[in-house]
């Protein structure tokens, strides 16, 4: 088999592993929360230090994967978040789960950030349309049997099983990540990134991720919570809903990526796209009784959520230089991590505030829809730039 795509296998693989273990665990960590009397407000918390750590740990850990192989800081990552998963299983008190959290914020930031670099530079080196396919569906892929595995482990509130069995799981991820192809190293300064990541399409690039990944914090907290007491469904039909967005965004992504050639599928335009499908499932999600309604509302959501993913992985290789892409990428993607922040906490106060998990779901389409008029001013401010370079060209110097 030809070498490059054993590469992209491996990767593709590991993510799926990473992120399996990963949507089992913080898919369900809010009912077991419920279950132990845990108040809203301090479960918020958690998840927004969680994030806060993600927040510290991102732009470190991206300058270092230009400075070394981003394959080393995968694998002490590893080690660490197996740590954290073996504490998991001895954690009572709510202090114990603030140590926690600050160690899975750390390992997990590490893990999620270094195995996408890996794919930034070596898509820049492997010319594959399999590539971009099998890597981008790792995570829906995840999402999908992730949510069914976890249900399976925390079958009538066993939390216990579940978490030692994503103890187990993890030690085989830290094996692994000894096989992940190795990067090449650049003698970089910090200074050399200001080029980069202050130019404007860096910062609309940051503008976008903030705005549209802000729902993910708000689902990270209430979406299982949702539909369990607004929509009236069991952890098993929950784990369906899971099932069908992992699945149909899996579906989307891989043709998008197979046929990304002959479509000519700009990333903005499938960022519109997105916005439209996620954003108006957010705002429809009052309405949804009964299992049916559920899986129709999220149907429409995963295309939106499969048109960012698409958006998402092609323009940062496309925007940014091999030897600064590690430190770059992470500046952009440290919004995603601000926005998830935002998302969890802010969410927890809404819903606290109106009683109701609708509320998280409501703020974060609204943010979503200001993607609009953002994406305006990017067209406005590129025509006037084009006008003013084609007038200097065109402009003859009188004696």
């Amino acid at each position: 088999m030809d070498k490059n795509i054993i590469s992209i296998i491996i990767i593709s693989f590991f993510k799926f592993y990473y992120l399996l273990i990963s949507v089992s665990f913080y898919a369900y960590i809010p009912l077991f929360f419920a279950a132990s009397g845990f108040e809203e407000k301090s479960v918020g918390f958690l998840f927004a230090l969680q994030s806060f750590m993600a927040i510290l740990t991102y732009l470190p850990s991206g300058v270092i994967n230009d400075k070394i192989s981003a394959r080393q800081q995968v694998i002490i990552a590893t080690f660490i978040y197996s740590f954290f998963m073996l504490l998991l299983n001895f954690a009572v008190t709510y202090i114990h789960f603030i140590a926690l959290f600050i160690l899975w914020g750390i390992s997990a930031t590490m893990i999620d950030n270094s195995t996408n670099v890996i794919y930034y530079k070596e898509s820049q080196v492997i010319k594959s349309r399999l590539f971009f396919s099998l890597f981008a569906i790792t995570g829906t892929m995840a999402y999908a049997v992730g949510g069914k595995l976890g249900a399976f482990l925390s079958d009538s509130g066993n939390f216990a099983f579940l978490f030692k069995t994503l103890f187990v799981m993890s030690l085989l991820l830290i094996f692994f990540s000894f096989f992940l192809t190795d990067t090449r190293a650049a003698k970089i300064q910090i200074s050399d990134y200001k080029k980069e990541v202050l130019s404007f399409d860096s910062l609309i690039i940051a503008a976008n991720l903030f705005l549209f990944t802000y729902h993910w914090g708000a689902e990270l907290t209430y979406f299982t919570i949702f539909f369990n007491k607004n929509a009236g469904l069991g952890l098993s039909e929950i784990s369906y809903i899971y099932l069908e967005v992992g699945l149909l965004m899996s579906a989307i992504i891989f043709a998008l990526g197979i046929l990304k050639t002959g479509l000519r599928f700009a990333p903005r335009n499938a960022l519109l796209i997105a916005v439209a499908f996620s954003g108006g499932s957010q705002v429809s999600m009052i309405y949804i009784t009964g299992l049916g309604g559920a899986l129709l509302n999220q149907f429409f959501h995963s295309i939106g959520d499969a048109c960012f993913i698409y958006y998402w992985l092609n323009i940062i290789p496309a925007t940014f230089k091999y030897e600064k892409i590690g430190g770059a990428s992470s500046f952009v993607n440290l919004f995603t991590v601000l926005s998830v922040v935002s998302g969890s906490f802010i969410s927890s106060l809404a819903v606290g505030e109106f009683a109701n998990p609708y509320a998280a779901f409501f703020v974060s389409s609204f943010l979503m829809f200001l993607i609009y008029p953002l994406s305006f001013f990017q067209n406005y401010k590129k025509s006037k730039s084009e006008v003013i370079n084609l007038i200097n060209i065109m402009e003859v110097p009188v004696k």
